[in-house]
């Protein structure tokens, strides 16, 4: 024996047993072939059609709240100053100081992007400024708003300018930068930018005056001291000559206080530069650290170390160069000597690079970015300052070895002369080197005033009229199209994923005999009875879902004939006599199915009678306005006369035996040995017995009458019966041997399922009816 179904069926995918009789026409088409282009493209649109409602409801959700931001979004305002970043800025300090290649390089744009957006100074500056015209600001400043309503402080004010500024390259391959200040005040989005811009271009100013301006202090103060220092020597000199009665040196002590007195200036010119090149040399280590936190960790790597020991060969072999040069221009040796710089040369440009991709590694610079990182050419300076500074302490000491010559023959003089010519030459070198210290005093003032920084602004920013965000009509196709998103994958996921039957494919697929689809009576009723339950007929209080003894011409008439085709054919090598009518669970039609089925069998001419056999809760009686009792369990006991149970509703053969006097054990009763002998009874009076039997989910009573009929009929509520339920139905029926010859989908609505598709059909069924003609 076969194992009993187990409940809920397994309803996993399998291969659907082809359905032995399938009614088209409106019904619904079959299944097409995936392959079918066409035919999908159209399956996908009825998925949208049935989930209409959801799409609707999903874009209502999300459009409302999406409507009210766009309408109640304050409008944000854009105004943008535009600068100009010099690639190869020169540099005041080249005229001033000694050996100068320039100081400051102009770094790469991507550097001063970095500058831009990360200098707290800026922030700070522009914070001040605002506060500085907040009293007499031509528009709303919101930057200033606080919430206890008490002054903002400049803190409060810079942390906030970041978060109103947008710094960006203003074009490819050009050194132009954007600085856009966005607000809800349009004239507060102008102020940020050019407060910003004029903040950033005041900064370059002050970055570019720095060497100048340590050149300028080393030398006023210089310059004070040697001021002082000359008017010491001459009045030292001239209280001698008094003193002395000294009136001028001899011609051979002149020339030598006169050698004496320039070499001596020359070399106090050459500690000038030495100490100029040595502010310089600070400066730059400043500004290195400040770019590179880590440069004490790689100062001290290994590149630095080979590059420092090649500075100081450089330094070595320049020495050595002068002296040959002096002593013996023709040497071959100064051709050696060259080639041994060059290749030092060569070792400070390796390391120098090898420096810098340090530097890069560890985040200091921007390796893309066009032009020399500001990193390289701040240490290729630095470099160049400590090998001009080696110099000029090389070139102090050749004069030091020449002075102390010009001093030997100095002491040969008389003794007189001598302290004469030592006070007199203190006085020349001294005099002479205030004269040069003068003049590099005035040059550096006069480059320190005319450095004007590496940029400049271009365009300044403007008071906008336009506001640039919230952008309403972007927001709102954006919100329509997430609502109309969400609502294709509920849709989707509602059509995928539900487990109700409602549509003729949805049996076709399950592999079940389609006998007929019935339509929704609802509009129906509305529209012929004004929505009533039951009417009023003949004294009867009858249910207006009767629809093929009330309504004859209507549609859902049609659909029961046409099931009544379909069950006289379903088994051609049987009579099909005696049928019954159940389903899964209550409330999905039966009893309306089975009262119709029977009032079109006998519109036929077949004497037909209608037995309510679900004595739990039994329907049959009220659809046709009749007592339920006497009735079948009446009869069964013995109780009643089959005559008297028999209620003739309809004079053209159709009778109604209906349920009876409730009994406590219906079961007992619809398998007993007197129903059989009754059905063998009727079937000498009837054409066509119906049974109307309980769901077989609540109780077993269908099982027992399947056994005693010629057809079993399901009835499936479309949107209300489930897939694994009607299997589970199946299973119970076939495991018993009955006759199941398909399933009837009740209460489908065409227009629901499957919308536009459908409605011509529907239309022209509808009026291609009995009684109208038209």
């Amino acid at each position: 024996m076969a194992a009993h179904p187990s409940f809920p069926p397994d309803t996993s995918p399998a291969s659907p047993q082809e359905a032995e009789y399938s009614r088209t026409g409106y019904y619904g088409p079959s299944r097409r072939p995936p392959s079918d282009f066409a035919n999908q493209l159209r399956d996908w649109i009825d998925v949208v059609v049935r989930g209409r409602w959801w799409i609707l409801a999903a874009v209502v959700a999300v459009g409302i709240p999406v409507t009210l931001y766009a309408l109640l979004a304050p409008n944000e305002y854009q105004s943008t100053a535009r600068l100009y970043v010099e690639s190869d800025g020169g540099d005041a300090a080249t005229q001033v100081m000694p050996g100068g290649e320039g100081f400051l390089q102009q770094s790469p744009i991507a550097d001063e992007l970095y500058i831009l957006q990360n200098a707290e100074d800026l922030a700070e500056a522009t914070a001040e400024e605002i506060l500085n015209r907040a009293g007499g600001a031509d528009g709303p400043l919101t930057i200033l708003e606080t919430e206890d309503e008490q002054e903002p402080t400049l803190e409060l004010v810079a942390a906030r300018v970041p978060s109103y500024v947008t710094i960006a390259q203003d074009g490819q391959g050009v050194n132009g930068v954007r600085v856009t200040a966005q607000s809800r005040s349009p004239y507060e989005a102008a102020l940020i930018a050019n407060l910003y811009a004029e903040a950033y271009v005041e900064r370059t100013q002050t970055s570019s005056r720095a060497s100048v301006a340590a050149s300028r202090e080393f030398l006023e103060s210089q310059a004070d001291s040697v001021r002082r220092e000359l008017a010491a020597r001459e009045e030292a000199a001239r209280s001698y000559m008094d003193e002395q009665n000294a009136v001028r040196l001899d011609e051979e002590a002149s020339n030598i206080v006169s050698q004496l007195a320039g070499l001596e200036a020359e070399r106090d010119q050459a500690r000038v530069e030495a100490g100029m090149l040595a502010a310089r040399i600070r400066q730059l280590e400043s500004e290195i650290s400040a770019l590179e936190p880590s440069l004490a960790q790689r100062l001290r790597s290994s590149a630095d170390r080979e590059r420092q020991q090649a500075e100081a060969r450089m330094q070595e072999l320049r020495q050595q160069l002068d002296v040959q040069q002096r002593t013996n221009p023709e040497s071959p040796t100064i051709a050696q000597i060259e080639r041994q710089i060059a290749e030092q040369q060569r070792i400070i440009d390796r390391t120098s690079d090898q420096l810098v991709d340090e530097a890069i590694a560890a985040g200091g610079v921007d390796p893309s970015a066009s032009g020399l990182p500001r990193l390289s050419a701040l240490r290729d300076q630095l470099s160049s300052a400590r090998v001009e500074l080696s110099g000029t302490r090389s070139r102090i000491q050749i004069l030091n070895g020449r002075i102390g010559e010009y001093q030997s023959d100095l002491e040969r003089i008389p003794e007189q002369s001598v302290e004469l010519a030592r006070l007199m030459r203190d006085r020349e070198t001294t005099e002479r080197l205030a004269n040069g210290l003068n003049q590099k005093l005035q040059e550096a003032r006069v480059a320190e005033s005319a450095e004007l920084g590496y940029a400049e602004i271009i365009r300044t920013a403007s008071t906008p009229f336009t506001p640039v965000a919230p952008n309403r009509g972007r927001i709102l196709l954006l919100g329509l199209m997430i609502g109309l998103g969400l609502g294709l994958v509920l849709a989707i996921g509602r059509d995928q994923f539900d487990q109700h039957i409602r549509r003729p494919d949805d049996i076709r697929q399950a592999g079940y005999p389609l006998l007929g689809v019935i339509p929704s009576t609802d509009d129906l009723i509305k529209e012929d009875f004004g929505g009533k339950t039951y009417i009023d007929i003949d004294g009867r209080q009858m249910d207006t879902r009767l629809t093929a003894l009330l309504a004859p011409t209507s549609t859902a008439a049609e659909a029961f004939r046409g099931l009544r085709t379909s069950v006289q054919f379903s088994r051609p090598d049987t009579v099909v006599r005696r049928i019954l009518v159940t389903s899964g669970s209550p409330g999905e039609g039966k009893s309306t199915v089975a009262a119709n089925l029977a009032t079109v069998m006998a519109q036929s001419g077949r004497r037909t009678l209608l037995v309510d056999c679900d004595l739990r809760r039994s329907r049959v009686h009220k659809v046709f306005g009749l007592t339920r009792s006497p009735g079948l369990t009446d009869f069964l006991t013995n109780s009643g006369e089959l005559k008297q149970s028999l209620k003739l509703t309809v004079a053209d053969g159709l009778d109604v035996l209906p349920a009876g006097s409730p009994v406590p054990n219906p079961s007992e009763h619809l398998g007993s040995r007197a129903l059989r002998e009754l059905l063998s009874t009727l079937e000498d009076a009837y054409d066509v017995i119906i049974l109307d039997a309980p769901p077989l989910m609540a109780a077993t009573d269908p099982v027992l009458l399947s056994t005693q009929v010629d057809a079993t009929i399901l009835v499936a509520a479309a949107g209300k019966t489930k897939d694994y339920e009607l299997a589970y139905v199946r299973d119970e029926l076939d495991y018993v041997g009955a006759h199941v010859i398909g399933v009837v989908l009740n209460r489908f609505d065409v227009q629901k399922e499957y919308g536009y598709r459908y409605q011509y059909q529907y239309r022209y069924g509808s009026r291609y009816s009995y009684g109208n003609e038209g």
